[in-house]
């Protein structure tokens, strides 16, 4: 191909040289790849293990429910084989009576209110606390006030 390309009169030997430094710049890419590739210090992590090689499982097949005994009491409940599985059952929901519901916002507000906290300062008490908007925060002062007044008229 080189041959004929440098036969033509009019053509010259700029186009058979490029052609011939990209083959040679391909090959020396390829090989240099392929000896990467290749070489033993990196191995290709798509090639299989040997079979002799085995990996040793971090769990155990084994219960390990035998020491269960420390914490099968109190607050956490007991352990009882249910359906032949073992699970924590709670008997005794008496002490969850004495949680109180959480407060609400407004709640927040009619105690700043009756505590006598000045306007501004319980706009940024809701702001830092309650993580709302100033708006949110005036908006639910008015609330407050508006159902006060409704309820005392």
């Amino acid at each position: 191909m080189l041959i004929i390309a440098a036969a033509e009169a009019s053509r010259g030997w700029g186009g058979p040289v490029a052609l011939a430094l990209a083959i040679i710049a391909f090959a020396i890419v390829a090989g240099v790849t392929e000896r990467l590739r290749t070489h033993p210090e990196n191995p290709s992590p798509t090639e299989g293990a040997a079979p002799s090689v085995r990996v040793n499982p971090q769990f155990a097949k084994v219960s390990d429910t035998d020491d269960t005994d420390d914490d099968t009491g109190g607050w956490w409940g007991r352990i009882a084989t249910v359906g032949g599985r073992r699970v924590r059952v709670v008997d005794d929901v008496d002490d969850l009576d004495d949680v109180d519901e959480p407060q609400t916002i407004e709640d927040a507000v009619a105690e700043l209110l009756d505590d006598g906290v000045a306007y501004s300062r319980i706009v940024d008490t809701l702001v830092t606390d309650w993580h709302v908007s100033e708006a949110t925060a005036k908006r639910r002062i008015r609330d407050v006030r508006a159902e006060r007044i409704a309820a005392a008229s």
